[in-house]
């Protein structure tokens, strides 16, 4: 199977393949994936680290032959840990921002190496093994103001369910890319009082129809992506918005993923 990384800080994956058609989700700085079917400007994809299916265009990123792909491997993924922090690009020299969460291979100086370039990242790198309820927590509320965006999972914009699966990527954690599949993953806790930072809290109309998702901050609040990513209150009812003084979001369910 013919592999391909993005090497630049984030491209669209659309559901078709046509840039005019929804956006589903975004490739990040240093994910990889496999390619299924092709044509003159696209590829349709699947994610490697979730298995999300989409339409990315050609000219947003790279192919790798199996060389590279084993050489990245070896490697290991790390992901980054600063919000915003900039990448290097030799030998041109480009400099440009990488999001937290995004995927980086270091080699033993610390430098990255595919299709003869080579990248030097200037933040902090994760090693994906700090799986805890307070570290998702943590990463969650660095991401406070970030603008809504549907299909976006990063610093510059992103949705309900893209801002849950970029902090648990940071964590180790991989889970599903879309609220209503999240919400298969977990131990189910059964009252609201019994949750503890960083769980995942779903909503919308009936269990079938899982519409929204966020994080348990403790302290009866809640860190979610509704217009930008902020803090509510959160009881058994659901989430309360106090400008609005009502409910926004009713609450289904409860999950523990660590």
């Amino acid at each position: 199977m013919d592999t391909g990384i993005c090497l630049i800080t984030t491209a669209a994956v659309r559901m078709e393949p046509d840039h005019k058609r929804e956006m589903v989700t975004q490739l990040l700085f240093g994910e990889r994936f496999e390619i299924l079917e092709q044509t003159e400007k696209w590829l349709h994809i699947d994610i490697l680290r979730y298995h999300y299916h989409g339409w990315v265009a050609r000219n947003q990123v790279e192919m790798t032959d199996q060389n590279t792909a084993r050489s990245l491997e070896r490697a290991g993924e790390l992901v980054t840990g600063s919000h915003l922090e900039t990448v290097t690009e030799a030998p041109s020299g480009n400099r440009f921002l990488l999001s937290a969460g995004s995927s980086y291979y270091a080699n033993r100086d610390g430098k990255m190496s595919v299709n003869g370039k080579t990248y030097h990242y200037a933040g902090e790198l994760l090693k994906g093994d700090n799986a805890d309820g307070n570290n998702i927590c943590r990463h969650a509320l660095a991401f406070i103001h970030t603008p809504y965006l549907w299909g976006g999972r990063s610093a510059f914009g992103m949705d309900c369910s893209g801002l849950v699966q970029l902090v648990c990527k940071m964590t180790g954690i991989t889970i599903p890319r879309d609220a209503l599949v999240q919400a298969n993953h977990g131990e189910s806790i059964h009252l609201i009082n019994e949750s503890q930072p960083g769980d995942l809290v779903f909503f919308g109309k009936d269990e079938e129809e899982i519409t929204h998702i966020g994080i348990i901050a403790g302290d009866g609040r809640v860190v979610h992506a509704h217009g930008l990513v902020r803090i509510d209150k959160i009881d058994h009812h659901g989430i309360f918005n106090e400008t609005l003084k009502r409910y926004t979001h009713k609450l289904r369910l409860i999950k523990r993923v660590v």
